[in-house]
């Protein structure tokens, strides 16, 4: 575990606890999803805990997630190249949603946080073969994590979902030209 000590760190600092980024973490360990509730259980937190909020773990909690984690064929560079390639995504992540942010923030305001519209720019942004296609029913809610029957969204959870669905090939140019395009 020393030998991965500052990767933990590096982690577990980017991802300030946030739960979702740590399935994300353990999910690649595994090579396939992880459900959350295994996730909650590896961090010995209880998800009802968290009413309403996001669910944030602390650094024990994750370090000891992590020794829990740790098999005796696993070896310390599976461990590194996995919280390397988490940490490199989570950084990216921050980078880009740092250049963003007034845009993001910009358009918000122009469409009033309106679903449908913001449902628009995310189709354009859905990966081939999905590209400018419409979402299923409800999609855009789940994305942005707001209640089925909601119309609008928080600028606060437009940017939460960017930050979320950036892909490390994603850059601040070609996602500020496609807000653009979407901007009224």
């Amino acid at each position: 575990m020393k030998e991965i000590s500052s990767d933990v760190d590096n982690f577990y600092n980017l991802s300030e606890g946030h739960i979702e980024y740590i399935n994300h973490l353990f999910s690649e360990m595994a090579g396939q999803m992880i459900p959350p509730p295994t996730v909650f259980e590896l961090l010995g937190v209880d998800p009802k805990s968290f009413a309403g909020k996001v669910p944030i773990a602390t650094k024990e909690q994750f370090v000891n997630a992590i020794h829990k984690s740790i098999d005796d064929s696993d070896t310390v560079d599976q461990y590194k190249k996995v919280l390397n390639n988490q940490t490199t995504r989570l950084s990216h992540a921050k980078k880009v949603l740092g250049e963003i942010k007034d845009t993001v923030n910009s358009f918000h305001q122009k469409v009033g946080g309106d679903l449908a519209k913001i449902e628009g720019l995310f189709c354009s942004m859905a990966p081939e073969p999905n590209t400018g296609k419409p979402m299923p029913p409800g999609m855009v809610n789940a994305l942005l994590r707001v209640s089925p029957e909601a119309k609008t969204c928080s600028a606060e959870e437009l940017l939460a979902c960017f930050e979320r669905n950036l892909d490390p090939s994603d850059t601040s140019e070609e996602l500020i030209k496609k807000i653009n395009q979407y901007q009224p």
